[in-house]
């Protein structure tokens, strides 16, 4: 320690002495502040306190009056049937603000169940007494000793609340004695006071009711009275007098309590006073000439006057907590502002010692660093110059001896002056020295053709170097290796050939490699050129296959409906008239056959139009099949060509052309298609192969409503925008979905879930979306969930350029 003191400089050894002296005053200013901040928590917790007594006070008030309407309302008092409504709204008012405290700060005063439960008062939860309280509301026809049992619970609760309240809130334990006068009263005195009052006012109203007051109640009265006066009376006019004497002794006079706290105070005195006044009166006759309705109004005014107190002091009580905690907080600032500033002396004081002993000391030390830098970097420099040179050294024999380049330097007429290891052992030697002895014309000994050794002089002759310079070699067993030279001429002063020096690489791998791609390459032309004619006939096949499969149904509703023709009536007619042509006119008016005949054959005419016309509906939809199925080819055969027919085409058009062409089929498995068109521009397009995505889209569609087991199968295609230069199409259904892990597949070549299927479809429908400049697009949210193709195409303002890949939305 001692020498680690002593490796010190002299300013670091000051700053050193100067911290083990703050650092006392640093302790006693942290303690100093966690002293000041705990009395500020402490104070934030009265407040708290006072928060959470705010409802529980209302309760207190509120509950005995509930009491007093519900009996009058009992004994048929229509006013107080229509007041006790209002009444059970205030306090369920009064009950919302103690939840909504409870949820703000009721864990800070341990209205948690363990918190209760270290106290013995589990029952005091507000949802409890909430409970409570809707039994009671609930219940109200009960005998009158019953219902005021329940009410005077409920009281007894809300006052137990008021006691942890202020238990668990330091409002007991307040260190001042203007505040923990004004608590004394708020919290213990006030609420005692106000139960009373409403336990006299009952009981007095009671006895009075009944004209003769008898001697145990005269006793009863007399005791209300002596502990309303002595107990809490006395109690809270001294409390807040001796609260309003001790406002100047600590944190100055509040204006406003020496305002308000008085009027309070003489309006509970005066009332308490003449009320106490009264029960004294009632107590000491046998029978009374006071009014009960006299006795509960001057009993109600003074427990007015209580709450009206309570609610002032309470007020008064927040102000004098927060002028305690401003004056705490200003403490704290002055402190921390106070140990600042002598920080800061400290510090200029110990720089301006450091300054005055260090400086004279730092210039000598200056000048000898200086010298003995100067030393040391010449000493420095030398031995960094002599590492360089053996590392250079090092550097190129490794480069020269391990490269895996043959490297060489040659005179002009074939004979080696330098090479490296790697060349002897490329040309088959065992070491430099057996090639340098046994090759003295290099053009002749190891060239294949000695012409390329001429060129490689020519060349760098003319250029100054030579780059990539290929040509074969023999190597010692006379096996013959492909090379690849670079090198450059060295002249002297006087402009001769010193000799020539560069590298070689066999590149014999190289050359075999290259001969085999090229094998490869003419073999992948082929066979993509036969795949190409594969896949078009592919697509021929499975387009043409779609369409065949309208044409085949059509074909065959034409079949059924021919066989269920009633042409083959006419002949059963013209029987009849030929069998009857001497006596037509009678026939036709007097036999009954004859008679019916007109009728007959006018409906039969009827009927034979309505089959014409179907047919020839059925023919033209043959005929568009058909015709698709020659445009299809006409495509494959462009394709192979040139691209097809771009047009500007109405998208309302492809979709009902190509809803026409599987409408057979979506009739057969009973399947609704539901159209949402919005008004959209042209999309620019080749016509067959938007049909071609389409039909497929339409014939998944119907496939997946069908292995569906829903008896609603429904197709949903809407026509809309998508920004403003896309026409989007899209094919919802609610079939059998598709899982998520085949939505990344669903595109693919050779893909799908159909037992019959072949996986070409979507994937020869993306291809046409894309080739005609859109896209396709397909999102489910899972089995069972149906699925959604979305097609997108260019509009007739979109600019021409290379069509977009097709998407998976997922």
């Amino acid at each position: 320690m001692k020498q680690w003191f002593h490796s010190l400089k002299v300013s670091q050894k000051l700053m050193l002495i100067s911290i083990f002296f703050v650092m006392p005053d640093s302790l006693m200013l942290y303690f100093f502040i966690t002293g000041i901040n705990a009395n500020i928590e402490f104070a934030r917790q009265e407040e708290k306190g006072n928060q959470y007594q705010r409802p529980l006070e209302d309760l207190l008030e509120a509950i005995p009056q509930h009491l007093s309407l519900a009996q009058r309302a009992l004994g048929g008092d229509a006013a107080a049937t229509e007041q006790l409504g209002r009444m059970q709204a205030q306090i369920d008012k009064a009950f919302d603000a103690l939840e909504q405290v409870d949820a703000e700060i009721g864990v800070d005063l341990q209205f948690t169940d363990e918190g209760l439960a270290k106290r013995k008062r589990e029952h005091y939860r507000p949802r409890i007494i909430r409970g409570e309280w809707q039994e009671l509301k609930n219940s109200l026809r009960l005998e009158p000793k019953t219902l005021a049992d329940q009410h005077q619970h409920l009281v007894g609760d809300v006052r137990m609340m008021i006691t942890h309240a202020g238990d668990l809130s330091n409002l007991i334990l307040d260190p001042d004695l203007d505040s923990y006068y004004i608590m004394d009263a708020t919290l213990l005195a006030l609420p005692q006071t106000q139960d009373r009052l409403a336990s006299m006012i009952a009981h007095g109203e009671k006895v009075l009711q009944q004209g003769t007051i008898s001697r145990d109640e005269r006793q009863q009265l007399a005791i209300y009275a002596t502990l309303l006066k002595e107990a809490d009376f006395d109690r809270i006019i001294g409390s807040l007098q001796t609260a309003l004497n001790e406002d100047a002794n600590f944190y100055g006079i509040s204006p406003s309590l020496q305002a308000r706290l008085p009027v309070a105070l003489q309006e509970y005195r005066s009332s308490a006073e003449e009320f106490i006044n009264l029960t004294g009166r009632v107590a000491g006759e046998d029978t009374s000439g006071v009014p009960p309705e006299e006795y509960v109004t001057k009993g109600n005014r003074a427990r007015a006057a209580s709450f009206k107190l309570w609610r002032v002091a309470e007020e008064e009580m927040d102000t004098l907590l927060q002028t305690r905690i401003e004056s705490y907080q200003h403490r704290r600032t002055r402190s921390l502002i106070v140990a600042a500033c002598a920080a800061i002396a400290a510090c200029g004081f110990v720089t301006f010692i450091t300054r005055g002993i260090s400086g004279p000391l730092r210039k000598q030390a200056d000048a000898l660093r200086t010298a003995n830098e100067t030393l040391q970097a010449e000493i420095t420099e030398r031995e960094r110059v002599e590492s360089a040179l053996r590392t250079a050294e090092e550097k190129y024999r490794g480069i020269f001896e391990n490269s895996v380049e043959g490297i060489f330097q040659s005179t002009a007429d074939g004979h080696y002056l330098v090479a490296n290891p790697t060349l002897a052992r490329m040309y088959g030697f065992t070491s430099v020295e057996e090639l340098e002895a046994s090759v003295t014309d290099i053009g002749t000994r190891l060239y294949v053709d000695p012409q390329r050794r001429v060129e490689f002089q020519q060349r760098i002759a003319q250029e100054g170097t030579v780059r990539g310079f290929e040509s074969q070699v023999y190597r010692k067993d006379g096996s013959i290796i492909w090379i690849s030279e670079h090198a450059r001429a060295a002249y002297d002063a006087a402009g001769a050939l010193r000799y020539y020096e560069g590298t070689v690489e066999d590149i014999t791998e190289r050359k075999r490699s290259e001969a085999e791609l090229e094998k490869l390459h003419n073999q992948l032309v082929e066979t993509s050129r036969q795949a190409g004619m594969a896949e078009v006939a592919t697509g021929v096949l499975h387009n043409v296959g779609n369409v065949l499969n309208s044409v085949n149904v059509s074909a065959m509703l034409i079949v059924d409906r021919l066989s269920k023709s009633r042409i083959a009536h006419l002949a059963n007619v013209s029987t009849l008239l030929r069998e009857n042509a001497g006596h037509l006119g009678e026939f036709l008016t007097n036999d009954p056959k004859g008679r019916k005949l007109p009728a007959f054959i006018a409906s039969l005419a009827e009927r034979l139009g309505v089959e014409q016309a179907e047919l020839l509906r059925e023919l033209e939809g043959l005929t568009k099949n058909v015709a698709h199925i020659k445009e299809i080819v006409a495509v494959q055969q462009d394709y192979a060509k040139v691209s097809g027919v771009i047009e500007l085409l109405a998208a309302t058009d492809l979709v009902e052309d190509a809803l026409e062409m599987n409408g057979a089929a979506f009739d057969r498995h009973g399947v609704e298609v539901t159209r949402e068109f919005d008004q959209v521009p042209l999309v620019r397009v080749d016509k067959h192969k938007v049909l071609q995505v389409l039909i497929n889209i339409f014939r998944n569609a119907k496939y997946a409503v069908s292995e569906s087991s829903r008896r609603d199968k429904r197709i949903t295609v809407r026509i809309g925008m998508n920004g403003n230069r896309r026409v989007k199409i899209s094919v919802a259904d609610n079939g059998i979905g598709i899982p998520r892990e085949n939505l990344a597949r669903i595109f693919a070549h050779g893909f799908t879930t159909k037992k019959d299927g072949h996986g070409f479809g979507l994937h020869s429908a993306a291809l046409a979306a894309t080739e005609t400049g859109g896209s396709l697009a397909a999102h489910s949210d899972g089995p069972g969930q149906g699925a959604i193709f979305t097609l997108e195409l260019p509009t007739e303002d979109l600019p021409q350029g290379k069509p977009r890949l097709a998407t998976l939305a997922h």
